[in-house]
């Protein structure tokens, strides 16, 4: 995996690797880790003993002065957040023809509290809201930068993690004006750039109402956060929705035909019609049995054809 963070090759060759072996209908130019853009913001991460993603050091904003010497960044004048994109066209050539290319952003919002932390920025909203502000227009401008690196490589769509947009962490109104209000001219720009997007919420709570809003292609969330007939019956036919499967339990722990009865059951409460995709909720953890991997895909295949 650390080898993964530094070289384009490597990480080409561990998500050709996960097409290989699954079969899974796309191939992702992105992390689960969480602090890429961040750190090309200056926060510093370190590498754990073990092969697992980096931590988190420093917050790159520690004090009022530090906000001012933030910049955008160009994704691919970074040593790490390059690394995706460089990947990314490679995995186009090679797969491109068979399978979707998509790449992953954290949202401008997500991407600030990683330069700050979300507990001081928390108390940034209600003491130095300006601040705030400056930071995520930042991580904004960035963000349109990577969209515009993310076209040149032949993306065909960006998933953007805005887990951030939850009430298990801000009120819907917090949410709404310094979350939603940079995620929507985010993806109007993504779509401006021939680029699907794709707006991930695996958080308990989340504020799907308010994402659908900025009109995404698509709305990814995890099927046990949420009221999944209610939820179906909110977008079908106005969004398409990418109905996440347990990761952490069910895909992690639990057997192949308790993974393929849940997949069922999403399909079946779906309907027949257009709209639905099926994924697992987050990143599936290290170590997950094979099998279930493979039985979520094969279920897909079994259950949703009418």
């Amino acid at each position: 995996m650390r080898e993964g963070f530094h070289e384009p090759e490597a990480f080409a060759r561990i998500s050709l690797a996960a097409h290989e072996l699954f079969g899974y209908d796309n191939v992702m130019a992105g992390w689960g880790d969480l602090l890429t853009e961040a750190q090309a913001h200056g926060s510093r991460w370190k590498f754990p003993e073990r092969d697992f993603y980096p931590r988190i050091e420093q917050y790159a904003v520690q004090a009022p002065g530090d906000v001012d010497r933030l910049r955008p960044v160009d994704p691919m004048e970074d040593q790490f957040w390059s690394v995706p994109l460089r990947a990314a066209a490679r995995m186009k050539e090679r797969v491109g023809s068979e399978v979707a290319v998509v790449g992953s952003i954290t949202s401008p919002f997500f991407t600030a509290s990683e330069l700050r932390g979300f507990e001081n920025m928390l108390m940034d909203l209600f003491n130095d809201p300006t601040a705030m502000v400056r930071i995520v227009e930042t991580t904004l401008e960035s963000s349109k930068r990577y969209a515009d690196r993310a076209a040149e490589a032949g993306l065909d769509a960006v998933l953007i993690d805005d887990s951030s947009a939850t009430g298990q962490l801000v009120a819907p109104e917090t949410a709404q004006t310094y979350d939603i209000a940079f995620l929507a001219p985010l993806v109007a720009y993504m779509a401006e750039r021939g680029l699907r997007t794709i707006v991930h919420n695996d958080a308990m709570m989340p504020y799907l109402d308010l994402q659908a809003g900025v009109r995404p292609s698509c709305l990814h969330f995890n099927n046990d956060y949420v009221d999944l007939v209610a939820t179906f019956e909110q977008f079908r036919g106005r969004l398409c929705v990418m109905a996440g499967i347990n990761h952490q339990e069910l895909i992690f722990q639990r057997s192949a035909e308790e993974v393929e009865g849940a997949v069922r059951g999403t399909i079946e409460r779906y309907g027949r019609g257009p709209g639905l995709i099926v994924a697992p909720g987050c990143e599936i953890p290290f170590r997950s049995p094979l099998e279930n991997i493979v039985r979520l895909r094969e279920a897909c295949e079994r259950h949703g054809r009418y």
